[in-house]
């Protein structure tokens, strides 16, 4: 096997690992494609791991740092022997990926070291685009979206990135990390989200459909530009289903994230997405 193969393949592992619902999307990519972004989104899952990564923020602005310099070796011709490295630097190296909207991700996860709480729901929504949104969006220019595939992803992996860290929350309140806004707490009479009881639950609950509202709002707006989006273009965009599935989970369990069933699976989302591929839309 080549050492680009090896590549692929380590990349194809880690996000089929830690980033499932992207690997499913991958499937449906053409198979030309299907390298560059699993090497995409393995780079993402690196930046984004960082927080749990380390002990304390300054050694997570070293592991950030590395990658800044790793991408900005990439870009000099000059890429580390790290096999996502690698492989992202022969997407690089098909042109379309600009050096800045990589740094911009990387950027991105200084927030998470410090676990600051957002503050409304445009800065949680400010943070899900730096994040997911802006993922999506070079994803979908990769497939040669153009201007309006990026717009599109931007607002899919947005609306996917909200949803992600309303169903997240459990796992955020074990390592003390708050991603509930502020001001829609006080909006909604939440105290404390962590606290079981009905009357919080229920205010934890109406926080999460408010975000889930904005997500729909998002992928309703994305879908508008489905007659200018190149067909090839559309697998980066079918995060959307996917989405929509998650908030009928959560809205079955009254968007109690604690009392969710995701009963479908990964055999019920890749059913949504072959759903979707049937009728050409995301």
């Amino acid at each position: 096997m080549s050492q680009t193969s090896k590549n692929a393949e380590y990349c194809a592992d880690l996000v089929k690992r830690d980033d499932h619902d992207r690997f499913l999307t991958v499937l449906h990519a053409r198979a030309r494609d299907r390298a560059g972004l699993m090497a995409l989104y393995a780079f993402g899952i690196e930046v984004a791991k960082t927080r749990e990564s380390v002990s304390e923020p300054a050694l997570g602005e070293i592991r950030l740092e590395w990658w800044r310099e790793t991408v900005e070796g990439i870009f000099d011709g000059e890429c580390r022997e790290h096999p996502v490295a690698q492989a992202l630097a022969e997407l690089c190296d098909q042109g379309g990926v600009e050096r800045r909207w990589l740094d911009s991700l990387i950027n991105a996860r200084e927030v998470d070291l410090y676990d600051e709480q957002p503050e409304d729901l445009e800065d949680l929504e400010r943070y899900a685009e730096a994040t997911s949104g802006r993922l999506q969006a070079i994803a979908a220019l990769c497939l040669g979206g153009g201007d309006v595939g990026m717009q599109a992803g931007r607002q899919v992996g947005t609306a996917w990135g909200l949803v992600g860290l309303m169903r997240a929350i459990p796992h955020h309140f074990a390592q003390d990390r708050i991603f509930v806004p502020r001001s829609m707490m006080v909006e909604e009479g939440l105290v404390d989200p962590s606290r079981p009881e009905a009357e919080q639950s229920a205010a934890l609950g109406r926080v999460i459909r408010r975000v889930g509202d904005r997500a729909c709002a998002l992928i309703k707006t994305a879908r508008c530009a489905k007659r200018d989006i190149p067909k090839g273009a559309i697998a980066a965009l079918r995060l959307a289903p996917l989405t929509e599935g998650y908030l009928k989970d959560l809205a079955r369990a009254d968007y109690v994230p604690d009392a969710v069933v995701y009963e479908r699976g990964a055999f019920g989302r890749q059913l949504r997405l072959n759903w979707a591929a049937l009728r050409r839309a995301y």
